[in-house]
């Protein structure tokens, strides 16, 4: 149709014969245009400058950018948390040293840990030669699911599925963490190309895809424990396709993944028995894998209505021929789903290990399930699917997700930096500084920022509960400079601000935040605290429910003219009871609890509870010794925090109570029992939740 068109169009011009002629030449000309740009019958692809084919041009586009998206200032991505124990765990002299010292308290295989620690002894520490060689593994990750999708589907379903790990910010990240999930990724997914070579393709260069077989799937076994699971249930997979002539060959390359692999068992069972990371991260919920699709794509809308609107795309260009091999959507279902079942099975039967991270491996194959029905061929709707999910994604990484700002943003450099410039502002002679960070990794930045001479103490040396408050007693300082990580003790807000009461600046990061306190009143301050109410007792209030006034008396009184007296034998206090959801402005806010207290000459002990419960279960509990703060035979003030980032919040009527809890029903006297609430840190789990 386009020759007879041409032909027409050289023909009309020969005649010449009208002005109107040379329009209807450009008309005719175009449509040929167009037609050779879109028409379904021509199968030869629209060619670029030089001869690249559209699905190259594209492929060669969406790497570009998934580039310039990773490499943005690379110098000033800093180290995360886990990469500075990456860092610390290498610095040894020997080998031994390093799988004894460094892999095997660690709780991942050594691959990594070897790789970093050679990088290290070669290259020295620098944030440009860590991060780099993992930026590099989460480009070749995107060209590799490019390929897949190709083989499995079609040109349009690799370019869709390339576009998203290329622009979506899991794997954007993690391509800029020098940890074993980029490399996993691009392991996996290398041993899955290889894998549908020698499943389905044997015959196409049948030794060097067994090699690569082999090899990656050792990679995946040496990177990460969940990668090794990935490429197990790869393998175990090929069983149901693999052809009997291609069996041996394929057991015997399973045989020898499994020998090379040998060396680390000693390694593995180790690891095994130590378990996971149960101290900090908190067993599952049963809808964990839908928490962890919203974070794949953002908490975005936007996203969800992309995924709508391409899924509805792949319905209105749907092509007869060829048709969907539904073999690649099943087994992307499994491999996608499986992970994260025997992760969630293992963390709730025995040790937490469930976590985003792991499940990046799997990731991909969730593009599939979705996009795997694409089957246009027309160059210029894989232009405009690129298109589209490029100006829709990476808009909402930069805008919605934040993610420079909050990634790029250490709290472990901020805090440094943000102390010495308070310091050179207020003078050294007018302010304290006192930092809880991790002593293993500030000397790192106190060298990097050139302040070596930032006088400051640790909040760990000057003391927790009473013996802080002692120290900040002990200060002559009227201002007082406090960086904390998300680690810090939530109490410590409240108990600097009961010595310097006036808040200066609050400055939040995602996992930690920067304070200046000062005890003279500013004259433009902060007062973070939206809520408050304090029960003197003179007499009880509501919140607290039903006091017997009879033990309200004057003549022991702490503050005021009446105080609560708790008569041996009594086991709680009055409790303040409140739903939760009636005081909570937002999921971050942090809610702050102290109490007077007189006890006797011989006190056993008795706690201040703060709890959240929902129907009768305790979703929080947490509690502070109140000879922490009071010795037997004196009074004193207890204080008792409670951030609900740290609480799952997705319960039906939740209570928050607080309480004295006495065990031992020794006598004790309480007052001013404070309930106080403060907004908190809206990025304190930023890059892991939805950012408010």
């Amino acid at each position: 149709m386009q020759y007879l068109l041409f032909f027409r169009a050289w023909r009309l011009q020969q005649k010449g014969s009208s002005h109107a002629i040379p329009a209807v030449n450009k008309i005719i000309i175009a449509s040929v245009l167009l037609i050779n740009f879109t028409g379904k019958s021509d199968r030869a692809m629209l060619k670029f400058p030089g001869r690249i084919n559209t699905d190259d041009a594209l492929i060669l586009l969406i790497l570009l950018i998934g580039a310039l998206l990773r490499f943005y200032r690379l110098p000033d991505i800093p180290f995360t948390h886990d990469e500075f124990s990456a860092i610390i765990r290498s610095q040894f002299d020997t080998f031994s040293d390093l799988i004894d010292k460094g892999v095997k308290i660690d709780g991942h295989p050594a691959g990594v840990q070897v790789f970093l620690y050679y990088l290290i002894r070669i290259f020295g520490v620098s944030e440009v030669v860590l991060k780099t060689p993992f930026i590099l593994f989460g480009l070749c990750s995107v060209w590799l699911i490019y390929l897949i999708g190709k083989s499995w589907f079609n040109p349009t379903v690799g370019l869709v599925a390339a576009s998203f790990v290329s622009f979506l910010q899991f794997p954007v990240m993690y391509s800029q963490i020098a940890r074993p999930y980029a490399s996993g990724l691009c392991f996996s997914l290398m041993m899955v190309w290889f894998w549908t070579n020698v499943v389905f393709h044997p015959d196409r260069k049948r030794y060097l895809n067994l090699a690569g077989l082999i090899i990656s799937a050792a990679l995946c076994a040496y990177n990460h424990h969940f990668s090794m699971l990935f490429a197990a249930m790869v393998w175990i997979t090929g069983l149901f396709y693999c052809s009997r002539y291609n069996l041996r060959s394929y057991l015997v390359a399973g045989l020898l993944v499994f020998v090379l692999y040998i060396p680390h068992l000693p390694i593995f069972f180790y690891q095994l028995g130590v378990g996971g990371v149960e101290g900090w991260l908190q067993k599952p919920r049963f809808d964990f894998i839908f928490d962890f699709i919203q974070y794949i794509f953002q908490f975005s809308v936007f996203i969800y209505l992309l995924i709508f609107l391409l899924i509805s795309l792949s319905l209105l260009w749907y092509e007869s021929n060829p048709r969907v091999n539904r073999k690649f959507i099943l087994i992307s279902i499994i491999w996608f789903l499986l992970p994260w079942l025997v992760g969630y099975i293992y963390s709730i039967s025995r040790n937490s290990v469930l976590q985003y991270s792991v499940l990046i491996f799997s990731f991909p194959f969730l593009l599939f399930i979705l996009f795997g029905y694409f089957k246009t061929d027309r160059p210029l709707h894989k232009v405009i699917l690129v298109s589209v999910i490029a100006l829709i994604v990476i808009p909402s990484l930069i805008v919605e997700r934040k993610h420079y700002p909050l990634f790029y943003k250490s709290p472990y450099r901020e805090i440094v930096a943000e102390s010495k410039h308070a310091v050179d502002s207020l003078g050294v002679a007018h302010c304290a500084v006192i930092l809880d960070t991790k002593k293993e990794v500030n000397p790192y930045y106190l060298d990097k920022l050139n302040c070596r001479d930032l006088p400051f103490r640790y909040l760990e040396s000057a003391g927790g509960r009473g013996l802080l408050l002692n120290y900040l007693d002990s200060l002559k300082s009227n201002y007082l400079i406090f960086g904390c990580l998300s680690s810090t003790p939530w109490e410590s807000y409240s108990l600097v601000m009961e010595k310097f009461p006036y808040l200066i600046q609050h400055k939040p990061y995602c996992g930690g935040d920067f304070y200046i306190f000062s005890r003279i009143k500013p004259a433009m301050g902060k007062d973070e605290y939206f809520y408050e109410v304090i029960n003197n007792f003179e007499p009880s209030l509501p919140e607290w429910g039903w006091v017997n006034e009879k033990r309200c008396v004057d003549s022991l009184a702490i503050e005021g003219t009446r105080s609560y007296i708790s008569d041996a034998g009594l086991e709680f206090s009055p409790t303040y009871s409140m739903p939760l959801r009636d005081l909570m402005h937002t999921s971050n806010d942090v809610i702050d609890v102290s109490v007077d207290l007189r006890t006797p000459p011989v006190f056993p002990g008795a706690w201040l509870v703060v709890s959240v419960t929902s129907n009768g279960k305790d979703i929080k509990w947490s509690s502070a010794a109140v000879n922490d703060y009071v010795k037997p035979g004196s009074s004193g003030r207890v204080f008792q925090s409670l951030r609900l980032s740290d609480i799952e919040l997705r319960h039906h009527g939740l209570i928050f109570s607080a309480f004295i809890w006495n065990p031992m029903k020794a006598p004790y006297i309480i007052d001013h029992f404070r309930v106080r609430i403060r907004s908190g840190n809206p990025m304190i789990y930023g890059l892991y939740r939805e950012v408010k």
